[in-house]
């Protein structure tokens, strides 16, 4: 969640950048977050990037079983793990994305591709993603 939000603040700095300040009552004054949200249209880095960590997910979950991403993602090591709290794993985290959506047995739905471009679709205009 820190990330993300670094993510966002860091999208408004380009952003910032990239259209410049305005020019009111000749006074130039750098543009507010509300009116950056116009010209994106509400769209946002961070939910582009979950779109497409689930758009992968699916397109892996279609692969054989015996192609390299498939094996690197359901791999298990056997290796003794740090002491603490475990680490947050990209097939967790993407898990977490789908659930906010209230998507289950996600797996079997990735394999009809159809349908799972339409939970691509639904992402982009997800609120909690």
């Amino acid at each position: 969640m820190e990330e993300e939000k670094a993510l966002a603040v860091f999208e408004r700095k380009i952003l910032r950048k990239i259209y410049g300040p305005v020019k009111e009552n000749e006074l130039w004054r750098i543009q507010q977050n509300d009116e950056l949200e116009v010209i994106i249209k509400g769209e946002n880095i961070v939910r582009f990037i979950k779109c497409l960590r689930i758009r992968w997910l699916g397109h892996i979950e279609r692969m054989q079983d015996t192609a390299i991403p498939k094996k690197m993602l359901y791999g298990k090591l056997y290796a003794t793990r740090q002491r603490g709290r475990p680490k947050m794993r990209w097939l967790d985290d993407v898990s977490t994305d789908l659930r906010k959506m209230g998507i289950n047995e996600w797996r079997d739905r990735a394999r009809d591709r159809e349908a799972w471009r339409r939970i691509v679709k639904e992402a982009k205009a997800h609120p909690r993603l």
